[in-house]
């Protein structure tokens, strides 16, 4: 079982000289070979591969390249895989086509699949060619180490984030009982309702710091560009987002945890929403990135994995706010009424509850196609 570890790294001031090339040569990689590949099939028909591009990087980085022997020759050979693995998502399609990368992205990264040595003892991460970097190595693993990535943030902190393979298998999941199903409705009132009744509130990470935020951006729109005051400017605000984003995932890890590690639940179900049509909506978009429910069900899903329990979906089309446990459909429920009652059973309801329950019955009731699809 593959699991990642990501450690804060405290470099010095001629590791981040080391940090910043390694960066540059691996971005210049990418896109040279994203060039070079697109050339080539517009001129011949036929796609370049990996390994063709490889030999092309070698002659060139001994004749008209060689300051790409300035950084680990393993951290190139890992951008051209990158790439590699960027055209298959293309082709199946689960990603766009590749885009060139730019040294203004917020995030810069890059890889070192072999020679990373981790002391815990002492503190310090050794990567080829960059030796005795200080970390905060916060906890321990044990395996061995597959590949590592290091990554700069826009707000100048570095990580490395390491995957290790500790030779164990993930466990059986178990069998689905409804009894021991629960479900999980999505919201920006409440961040989620359990169909037990259960709520967590949403705690508006973004727009507790708007006003801190606009101050900042206020001041770095004052800054002329170009000048270094622009710069640190530019680095304040990006020390508030990278803030927003920590307390965001702090507070996702620790929900998922409370869901996955609750004894009495073997199976989670939620909505499959289409969140990329919900940003659309102007008045809410803000808010619903807010909450980033995309991420927190990808951290649910990875636990629940390790802790051997299932995830349904059910639809997006299904009416899970407004289909009444009689069976009578609401469908004039507006989004600001949170509580209806039912004009053919006259039971009221709790729109959130209700809906945790029905996405749960809904998930249950496309069981067959779920278990193909986790098959």
């Amino acid at each position: 079982m593959n699991k990642a570890y990501k450690y804060r790294l405290y470099p010095n001031k001629e590791q981040e000289v080391l940090f910043a090339k390694h960066f540059g040569h691996a971005r210049h990689v990418y896109n040279w070979a994203l060039a070079t590949k697109k050339a080539h099939f517009e001129e011949h028909g036929k796609s370049l591969s990996r390994f063709e591009l490889q030999k092309q990087m070698v002659v060139s980085k001994k004749t008209t390249k060689v300051w790409l022997a300035e950084v680990n020759s393993q951290t190139l050979l890992a951008a051209l895989a990158n790439l590699d693995v960027a055209f298959r998502n293309f082709f199946r399609k689960n990603a766009g086509y590749p885009r060139f990368k730019s040294k203004k992205d917020s995030c810069q990264s890059f890889q070192c699949p072999q020679n990373v040595f981790v002391d815990r003892a002492k503190g310090i991460i050794t990567l080829p060619k960059i030796k005795g970097i200080k970390a905060k190595i916060h906890r321990s693993f044990e395996g061995n180490i597959k590949t590592c990535t290091i990554s700069k943030t826009a707000a100048g902190h570095y990580y490395i984030a390491i995957l290790v393979e500790d030779g164990k298998s993930l466990p059986e999941t178990a069998d689905i009982d409804p009894s021991r199903t629960i479900g999980i409705d999505v919201g920006l009132t409440n961040f989620l309702v359990l169909s037990d009744g259960r709520k967590e509130g949403n705690l508006r990470f973004l727009g507790k710091s708007l006003r801190n935020l606009r101050k900042r951006n206020r001041q770095l729109a004052r800054c002329k560009k170009g000048s270094s005051n622009r710069t640190k400017k530019k680095l304040n605000v990006a020390k508030v987002h990278d803030q927003i984003t920590k307390q965001r995932r702090f507070f996702h890890q620790n929900i998922a945890n409370k869901i996955v590690n609750d004894i009495q639940v073997d199976t989670i179900a939620f909505e499959n929403l289409n969140i990329k049509g919900m940003m659309k909506n102007k008045k809410l978009a803000r808010h619903i990135a807010d909450v980033s429910w995309a991420s927190f069900v990808n951290i649910v899903q990875y636990k629940a994995a390790w802790a051997g329990k299932n995830i349904i979906f059910c639809s997006r089309f299904a009416p899970s706010s407004k289909a009444c446990s009689c069976g009578e459909i609401n469908s004039k429920l507006k989004l600001s009424e949170r509580q209806w009652q039912c004009n053919a059973c006259l039971v009221s309801h709790d729109r959130d509850i209700l809906a945790a329950n029905n996405i749960k019955a809904f998930a249950l009731q496309n069981l067959d196609s779920q278990l193909a699809t986790m098959r």
